[in-house]
């Protein structure tokens, strides 16, 4: 093995439009600029935005977690890698980290679990014996605390998510005079997102009588609840759902503010690419939000399963388009500092040259 990482293989359940797959992408992209070979193996791939899996090399195999068929396409996996084998295996969230084991110790490489959420922490189990994990990586603090006190002598890093940023690319301003305002948020639909305080927020901004244009982009099981409630709130008119394999970029430089009324976030990816392209944000003041905002100053937090709390705040900048602005310069100068991509990816590199360093005086056939 090399003093530097040349090959990691990063193992995922699926890729999807939700903020551990950006994340994901985000990483690949960001290895293979520094001629990292870098290949994502996931059991499942949705539609996404092309920018995202530009220059990533993806390898779908569908049934690698079910566990009878699992094992023969296990093997499939374990021949493939076999002449060359990766030198970190990252494996992202608990779901396939078996696997990650069960592939770092025939093939003798140390594996990285990361983590994007605290679910995923608090279901972390590892043999009592291990060996082959040698480092737990979390997006945020609120998730690292997560994990179980069992674990505690693993290395634990704290590695925040990075995104890219266009300096050459101008996004049209926010909120601009004699246009309806959008207001939108992004993601999986799923219960926990928050969703229909979402659409209940926006109900009572349309009652207040401002005029808004909203915009739901994602999909997910709580879809069809979402759009009957828009319905019974009378909000068709003003709502439009959109698929998940639009191009983030065009959604986010459309809308004006950016919502994240999440019940529980690891940290807030899509959040963090909407600030980066100038937006403000609103989000619930749960898990890594509050490592991110600064309330009244990068962005504005309020408490989760409030919709009143929500439209109020969404008043505050629909009203002052001005502050609105400033918020939203607040936020991109952040994003700026302290969440790039090259940011992320160097302190990935160099935890993974750890990890690496330290498995060659390390016997993985004791495990």
């Amino acid at each position: 093995m090399s003093e530097s990482v040349e090959r990691i293989l990063l193992l995922t359940h699926e890729l999807s439009f939700r903020g551990a797959s950006i994340h994901a992408l985000r990483l690949a992209q960001g290895l293979e600029s520094r001629h990292i070979e870098t290949v994502i193996l996931c059991t499942r791939q949705h539609s996404l935005d092309a920018n995202l899996t530009k220059n990533v090399r993806i390898v779908n195999v569908p049934g690698y977690s079910v566990p009878l068929w699992g094992r023969v396409v296990q093997h499939t996996v374990l021949q493939n890698l076999s002449a060359q084998p990766p030198d970190v295996i990252h494996v992202l969230g608990p779901r396939l980290l078996p696997q990650a084991l069960w592939l770092g110790k025939l093939l003798e490489r140390p594996v990285v679990l990361g983590l994007t959420d605290q679910s995923e922490a608090g279901q972390v189990v590892l043999p009592a014996q291990n060996s082959i994990c040698r480092a737990i990586v979390c997006v945020s603090e609120s998730v690292r605390s997560a994990l179980p006190g069992r674990l505690e002598l693993i290395e634990q890093r704290v590695i925040l998510p990075g995104v890219q940023l266009d300096v050459t690319h101008r996004t049209p301003p926010i909120l601009k005079e004699g246009q309806v305002p959008v207001l939108g948020m992004a993601g999986p639909l799923e219960v926990i997102k928050g969703g229909s305080f979402f659409l209940r927020a926006c109900h009572r901004v349309l009652e207040a009588g401002v005029p808004i244009r909203i915009v739901v982009t994602g999909s997910g099981p709580e879809e069809r609840n979402l759009r009957r409630l828009s319905t019974s709130l009378e909000l068709d008119d003003h709502v439009t759902f959109v698929d998940d394999g639009t191009s983030m970029g065009a959604y986010l430089s459309a809308i004006d503010i950016f919502c994240l009324p999440s019940l529980q976030q690891g940290f807030g990816i899509i959040m963090l690419e909407a600030m980066a392209i100038g937006r403000p944000a609103i989000a619930s003041g749960v898990g890594g939000v509050l490592s991110i905002l600064e309330d009244n100053k990068t962005g504005l937090i309020v408490p989760p399963s409030d919709s009143r709390a929500l439209a109020d705040r969404m008043l505050e900048l629909l009203n002052d388009p001005e502050r609105a602005r400033k918020i939203a310069i607040a936020g991109q100068n952040l994003v700026e500092d302290r969440f790039t991509v090259d940011r992320m990816v160097d302190e990935t590199i160099m935890l993974y040259n750890d990890v690496a360093s330290a498995a060659l005086d390390s016997s993985y056939r004791s495990a």
